[in-house]
């Protein structure tokens, strides 16, 4: 149960211990009467308090029991090995909490510290867990700390740097180290700073930005070679031999990739077709070329400089803005808010089970929408039934602490409808191209014509007057048909996220079909009334039967989303040799499309 106000650690252990040993509050002699209602106050409801806040506890209350006049206060302190302090609003570890003097284990594991002073600390302690509390640094904590520990947890915080307290210095037994769910955001300072750590054998960096990097894994075991357990798996001699060298390359470590593929549209609706051409007239109506390509706002290094769409943040959600020429069309993303409740935490890592209930709000959550970088969007094919994507899209962002924020919400494709609009012009002479004389025609005349077929496939376009026509290509135009809303959060966890799915279609239903009119219908009838005499005189009006309209199929995208993760040197060495595109499989391409 918490408490109504912040309390320091050896308050919140002195109130326990009253609540726990009765005999504590007891002043005078202890008798044999005494004895006795203790005795009868130890198998009591009273005396149920909990004790899963340290394991000496039983063996404790059975001598206070047997022998309670020496329980006293400075008893207790001495023979308690483990002290597990969890969600009683503690903001502060003081200097009392020296008088456990063979303390061994203590967890002030979701309370309210935003600092703890190693000189604080028992000097016996081997195990300290610190989770789910408000530490931005671990400065103070390195202040004299306790020189044996071996396991330090402090997970579901607010960590960035470790560059100032990560020394040998200060922790020269340290065997295991716990700093997941943080927002540790750059690669190869932080492994600088683990590297020293030469004790080091077990490291957990789950849920930081970091991870997101496709070479952190590599780069970890390359720069940490001592280590033999990272993130929960073992490290086996395959492992190292893999990524050997892999941190000397000079590629961009504080970087994700993301790949994005479309394979399959399936059931999209036939666009209107062109019309035909009136040669007889020379007249060339307007002739419409349609394509399709799929469109999604993603958060990555992409600035208006090199021709993405620019993006302006509202208090409505992301728009981004249309440019001068009406090449791309505003589309709102809406990115969906970070969970705030205590039902959303994230999923506890190994280890850590005391952070549940202990109610740790999580990152970002007065940050509602994150700024979403540039526009992509895939290669436009021509219209078929199913449509197939074939050239992924690569989405790179340098900024992993961004990235881990919007891949907590999802993300929007969005299917368009590119239309050219092509019409003729009369073309301007040709320079170039010589006059020919009247001589000239009489002296090829006849002859040529008669040697000669003209091709009629190369024939120039030309209107009724012979001046020479060319298709002139309005600026394109783009229709939203559909859209699709993908959460993103199996990114951060698996690394992948795939699917076939059904689409909101946006564009407007067919018309019906036509019914026939009901006018000529009557006048027909009547016609054959009259010729049949009495014989159609008794017959009925017939009514045309409607032409049902058969609905179209919806339609249906198919997607994946994928972490890049370099699971080799020579993964490493590809991806940092090209820019541009990338080969994937000996079929496909990435080939990066921002608008």
């Amino acid at each position: 149960m918490k408490n109504k106000e912040p309390v320091s650690c050896s308050s919140a252990v002195r109130a326990l211990s009253r609540q726990t040993f009765p005999v504590l509050s007891l002043k005078g002699e202890v008798n044999q009467e005494t004895l006795f209602s203790l005795e009868e106050l130890a198998h009591s409801e009273v005396f149920n308090v909990k004790c899963d806040w340290s394991d000496n506890i039983t063996s404790l209350r059975q001598l206070a029991v047997q022998k309670p006049q020496v329980i006293s206060e400075a008893f207790i302190f001495q023979h308690f090995t483990t002290l597990r302090l969890v969600d009683r609003n503690i903001n502060e570890v003081d200097r009392g909490l020296l008088k456990f003097t063979n303390l061994q284990e203590l967890s002030l594991t979701g309370n309210c510290l935003t600092s703890v002073v190693g000189a604080h600390l028992p000097k016996s302690l081997t195990v300290l867990q610190l989770f789910a509390n408000k530490f931005t640094d671990l400065t103070d904590l390195a202040i004299s700390p306790p020189p044996n520990l071996q396991h330090l947890g402090v997970g579901y915080n607010q960590l960035t740097d470790l560059s100032s307290y990560m020394s040998p210095y200060f922790w020269p037994n340290l065997l295991s180290l716990d700093l997941s769910h943080n927002r540790i955001g750059h690669v190869i300072p932080t492994l600088q700073s683990l590297s020293q750590l030469i004790s080091l054998r077990n490291l957990s960096l789950i849920s930081n930005p970091i991870t997101l990097a496709p070479g952190y894994r590599g780069c970890t075991l390359d720069m940490i070679p001592q280590l033999q357990i990272l993130d929960d798996v073992s490290i086996s001699d395959d492992d190292r031999l893999h990524f050997t060298n892999i941190s000397r390359e000079p590629v961009q470590w504080d970087q994700a990739i993301f790949t994005v593929l479309f394979p399959i549209l399936e059931n999209l609706r036939q666009p209107p077709e062109n019309e035909a051409l009136d040669e007889a007239n020379c007249h060339y109506p307007i002739q419409k070329k349609y394509s399709y390509l799929i469109r999604f706002h993603f958060v990555s290094d992409s600035s208006p400089d090199d021709g993405t769409t620019s993006v302006a943040q509202t208090t409505s959600g992301i728009i981004p803005q249309t440019s001068e020429d009406g090449a791309s069309p505003t589309v709102q993303v809406t990115l969906t808010p970070a969970a705030t409740s205590e039902d959303h935490l994230p999923p506890l890592s190994p280890g850590s089970e005391e952070i549940e209930g202990a109610g740790a709000s999580p990152v970002g959550e007065n940050e509602e929408y994150v700024p979403v970088g540039a526009v992509f969007e895939t290669e436009a094919v021509p219209w078929e039934i199913n449509s197939e994507f074939l050239k992924p899209v690569i989405v790179r962002c340098s900024d992993l602490t961004l990235l881990e924020k919007f891949l907590g919400g999802e993300v929007q494709f969005t299917v368009i409808e590119k239309v050219i609009e092509s019409f003729t012009a009369i073309a301007p002479p040709d320079p170039t191209s010589p006059t020919p004389t009247s001589g000239q025609k009489k002296k090829g005349g006849k002859d040529e014509k008669k040697g000669k077929k003209v091709d009629t496939s190369s024939k120039p376009l030309k209107d009724k007057d012979g001046n020479i026509l060319k298709w002139v290509d309005n600026p394109a135009t783009y229709n939203e048909i559909a859209n699709i809303r993908v959460d993103l959060k199996p990114l951060l966890s698996n690394g992948v996220t795939s699917d076939k799915t059904q689409c909101t279609v946006t564009e407007k239903p067919p018309p019906e079909t036509p019914q026939p009119d009901d006018g000529r219908a009557s006048a027909t009838s009547g016609k054959g009334g009259k010729k049949g005499g009495n014989k159609g005189a008794g017959n009925k009006k017939k009514v045309p039967t409607p032409v049902p309209v058969t609905p179209p199929e919806p339609l249906r995208l198919e997607y994946k989303m994928e972490r890049v993760k370099w699971n080799s040197f020579q993964d490493c060495r590809a991806w940092s040799q090209t820019s541009a595109e990338v080969s994937v499989t000996a079929n496909h391409s990435i080939t990066t499309a921002p608008l």
